[in-house]
């Protein structure tokens, strides 16, 4: 039995040591996917205008382990007026917690007129 043991041990330890690892750091190979998911991805660019949980913002950065917002204060005297705004970083694990939306450019519909005219 014992020289059993000892076979399994020897010829499959190192799954077990490999099984245990990904036990323990499953929480950080957890964000780190999710941080690459957000930084490889084409999802979010430096620079964009989105709309993070019904607030405008820019982003600033995206890194692997967070991402940096810049969120306007916006102001109706009349007109729209950006007051000031506030610079925040969220880990890029919680983003999936987040309604963040990346509003299309204004279409020029005057390229499809003459399409249009033609049916």
């Amino acid at each position: 039995m014992e020289e059993q043991i000892t076979e399994i041990f020897g010829k499959y330890g190192w799954m077990f040591i490999a099984g245990g690892t990904l036990f323990l750091f499953k929480s950080t190979i957890e964000s780190v996917v999710e941080g690459l998911k957000v930084f490889i991805g084409d999802g979010l660019n430096t620079d964009d205008v989105i709309i993070f949980d019904d607030k405008p913002a820019r982003v600033i950065r995206v890194g692997i382990w967070k991402t940096t917002f810049f969120f306007y204060s916006i102001t109706r005297n009349g007109n729209l007026h950006i007051d000031s705004g506030n610079k925040v970083s969220i880990q890029n694990d919680q983003l999936k917690f987040h309604f963040i939306e990346k509003p299309l450019q204004k279409l020029d519909l005057s390229k499809w007129e003459d399409f249009n005219d033609k049916e």
